[in-house]
């Protein structure tokens, strides 16, 4: 990667400057929380994150020649943009010096200093709170004990919170800090992702500042990391984690950790770290019912200027089911053609501009467990009864196994309902198997080739 002498935040910030000048609407609505990653001259690209792949889509599909302009006009004329989904920041205006990313991550949280955690975490938090979460059955339990590990540091430790992307992890954790920055001001408040306490972990090494690092994540008072799953085949790092776990649960701080699967499903993390994260409370949050995505549309709709018919606001409930993050795209595909159209939108009106979405969406909920084990069965020359059956020849344990990993990843049964579509087997069987899978896959180039066959003829 080339560092130039300017950086991604740089240039990036120099042009959503640029199109500010042009639309102060357009602007606020689709490239304020857009965040600059990492800018590479040789290859003429910058990688810039968003919320999520469909808002990429529609922002390159309305605004790409408006990008390349502003590019242009910040001295990056034919340069690329690449959208990397899955960062929920929201940057600061053009004007204003960027914070160091890492610090705005690592802060340590006071409600009488947001100089300390920088402006994008300050602004996140207050944005996410217990009472703008939406709480609905398959919920519940984990917005519960998140508030009550908020409120009783300590008396539910670890509280470790998993599922999908999407399913509104990390508003949880957001919520905690904004909860405590409310009643208990003077407590500190770490929260990272795994991937940026890696970051920060690497570079304490390079730089020779460990007894930093260490103070940094363990003299506090809640420390809140999402997507722990990453911590899966990293040796050192875990061995870093281990500790800063074992010091402030000895210190009795409270620990929250989010995660996209069960401590014992993530490959490669070593038996103590999954003893220690399953010590405390562990709870699930499943994909959200239909009246939970019909209450998120109808709060998100509050932050728009349009109102839509609770006949467009059921259509798109019933429709998009996988995570929250699409439905709120759906809505703000509708805000930005209502907007740009001027026009209101009826259910017709809304068939229509969500169609690419609405099939991506159905072709996502079509694959059945059932048209999974009739693939791998066909794919390995054996039959379905052969896959449901008690035999365990290697033959067919091997292609059982696989068969309940693609069932996990491609459809959203629970690991029960999984286990009694193959014979009646346990849950522990199936968390097996997808455990197994996933490690074998990542030294098994034969094994990842046939997982990538089978999944592509699945989603067809």
């Amino acid at each position: 990667m080339s560092h130039g002498e300017s950086s991604a935040s740089e240039v990036w910030q120099s042009a959503v400057g640029f199109i500010r000048a042009k639309s102060e609407a357009v602007y606020k609505q689709w490239f304020k929380k857009m965040v600059p990653i990492s800018i590479d001259d040789g290859e003429a690209r910058i990688v810039v994150g968003t919320s999520d792949d469909f808002f990429a889509d529609i922002v390159m599909k309305n605004y790409g020649d408006l990008i390349s302009e502003a590019l242009a006009a910040a001295g990056r004329p034919g340069m690329k943009v690449v959208f990397e989904s899955g960062y929920i920041d929201d940057p600061v205006d053009p004007e204003t010096p960027p914070e160091d990313p890492d610090s705005s991550r690592f802060g340590t949280e006071s409600a009488d200093d947001d100089d300390e955690i920088g402006p994008e975490l300050a602004s996140l938090i207050s944005k996410h709170s217990f009472d703008n979460f939406v709480v609905g059955e398959e919920n519940r339990y984990a917005y519960t004990a998140a508030l009550s590990a908020a409120q009783n540091p300590g008396k539910i430790n670890p509280l470790y919170i998993y599922g999908g992307s999407g399913m509104g992890k990390t508003h949880l954790l957001l919520a905690v800090a904004h909860e405590v920055r409310i009643h208990n001001p003077k407590a500190r408040v770490r929260y990272t992702s795994c991937e940026n306490f890696l970051n920060a972990f690497l570079d304490s090494l390079r730089t020779k500042t460990m007894y930093e690092f260490r103070e940094t994540f363990r003299n506090v008072d809640y420390l809140l990391v999402d997507d722990v799953h990453t911590l899966g085949n990293k040796t050192s790092l875990q061995e870093e984690f281990f500790n800063t776990f074992n010091t402030l649960y000895g210190l009795g701080k409270q620990i929250i950790l989010t995660s996209d699967r069960q401590p014992s499903e993530i490959p490669g993390l070593e038996a103590r770290l999954v003893s220690r994260f399953v010590s405390g409370v562990t709870t699930q949050i499943t994909q959200s019912s239909f009246e939970t995505r019909l209450a998120i549309l109808k709060q998100e709709q509050q932050c728009l200027r349009m109102k839509l018919g609770d006949d467009v606001l059921s259509f798109i409930a019933e429709r998009i089911s996988s995570n929250i993050r699409p439905l709120k795209g759906a809505l703000m595909c509708l805000s930005m053609y209502a907007t740009a159209m001027k026009q209101e939108i009826d259910l017709e009106a809304a068939k229509r501009i969500l169609s690419d979405q609405l099939e991506k969406e159905a072709e996502s909920r079509a694959i059945s467990i059932e048209e999974i084990q009739k693939a791998v069965a066909e794919f390995f020359g054996i039959q379905v009864y052969d896959l449901t059956g008690p035999k365990k020849p290697k033959n067919i344990a091997e292609p059982r196994m696989i068969a309940m990993y693609l069932s996990r990843k491609l459809t959203t049964k629970p690991h029960q309902e999984i286990g009694r579509a193959f014979g009646g087997r346990s849950h522990g069987t199936v968390i097996h198997a997808v455990k197994q899978i996933e490690e074998n896959s990542l030294k098994d180039e034969e094994l990842k080739s046939v997982l990538n066959q089978l999944q592509r003829k699945l989603r067809g």
